[in-house]
């Protein structure tokens, strides 16, 4: 566990609240750096960490056949840097490889994280969930086209279901894994217990599952009593509510920055129901 060492400001609307963020660590300091600029105190504690796939087959086949594809769709940034990392390791030029293909993105985040590498992102979805993708393939794709999504190992299945359902041809592959890290939650579990962390936020299922590992299936809910839980979507929102607890805090856009925002939202008063 660790908390931020920036200097925090000395107000702002989460002054004197304590935020635990769950992402994996290289992925946390966006989040630290607005909670701090938001006057609260982020604190660490990655519950997932990114590992590669058990294996790389059915991805370097894809890769060796990317031409064939009309689209490739990236759900998080995990996926383009994993993806984009392994076309390098195996020798070829990623602009190269992607010629003539289309590339689609499921929120700004992961378009940002595209075009470092120097290809351009064809479509982006106003609402950054995959529903929004099959909404708006439904007006753009022909039947028949073929689609390729590289994406963690284990994954909702609601998009590449939906997208065969409109008769495409759909491709999925792992091209990394979420793992749990061997950390010691004993200090965490002593903070909760003594209620000194004000908002735990979650960014996705696999935050919510790990954390509930974390700190006890049999005590979570004592644990987190009159704690808040903020969820970058409803999608991840109804990842804690299958475990039977309320959320407190959804934003209306689910990026990092909107979920900060919402935060102080919540403790300026603005009154945010959690989305189903």
């Amino acid at each position: 566990m660790e908390k931020a060492k920036e200097v925090y400001p000395l107000k702002g609307p989460l002054k004197g609240k304590r935020i635990l963020i769950t992402r994996p660590v290289e992925q946390s300091a966006e989040l630290a750096v607005l909670i701090t600029a938001l006057g609260g105190e982020p604190v660490k504690f990655p519950v997932i960490s990114v590992a590669p796939p058990d294996s790389w087959d059915s991805a370097d086949c894809a890769i060796e056949n990317l031409h064939d594809y009309n689209w490739v769709i990236f759900t998080s940034v995990n996926g383009v840097n994993s993806f984009m990392g392994r076309i390098t390791e195996l020798g070829k030029y990623v602009s190269d490889a992607f010629y003539d293909v289309k590339i689609c993105t499921v929120g700004v985040k992961t378009a940002d994280a595209v075009e470092p590498y120097g290809v351009h992102v064809d479509f982006v979805p106003q609402e950054f969930r995959a529903e929004a993708i099959v909404k708006g393939f439904k007006g753009m794709a022909g039947i028949g086209k073929k689609i390729l999504i590289p994406r963690a190992q284990v994954g909702r299945e609601l998009l590449p279901d939906e997208l065969i359902k409109m008769g495409l041809n759909v491709d999925v592959v792992p091209v990394y894994k979420v793992v749990k890290p061997d950390t010691d939650a004993t200090i965490l579990k002593d903070m909760l217990s003594r209620k000194e962390i004000d908002v735990v936020t979650f960014t996705s299922g696999s935050t919510v599952r790990n954390f509930i590992e974390f700190i006890g299936t049999e005590e979570y809910k004592i644990l987190l009593k009159g704690i808040k839980l903020a969820c970058i979507s409803p999608v991840t929102a109804d990842s804690v509510k299958k475990y039977g607890m309320d959320v407190d805090i959804v934003p209306e856009r689910f990026t990092i920055d909107d979920l900060a925002e919402a935060i102080a939202g919540f403790y300026q008063g603005k009154k945010l129901e959690a989305r189903s």
